[in-house]
């Protein structure tokens, strides 16, 4: 990613349960995520930076905030 990018940037986490949506969300290689509920399919396309499942606060803050917060540092308003 670019320093003092003016581009969107966009994650998503998911938020982490003791047994995470067992089988009916799947979060695919090519940036798919694939739904599978009760005997139907469905699945989403989105242009993602990346998807955080099962992560520390820690690893989101260095991937997603730690440039947004250096960059409000040396005066650039929430770009990364």
């Amino acid at each position: 990613m670019k320093a003092h990018s003016s581009d969107v940037v966009v994650f998503v986490r998911i938020r982490p349960t003791a047994n995470f949506a067992q089988g009916l969300i799947e979060c695919l290689p090519d940036g798919k995520l694939q739904e599978s509920k009760k005997g139907r399919l469905r699945s989403w396309s989105f242009r993602l930076e990346g998807v955080l499942q099962d992560v520390s606060q820690e690893e989101v803050y260095t991937r997603v905030c730690r440039r947004v917060v250096q960059g409000a540092l040396d005066g650039y308003n929430g770009r990364s």
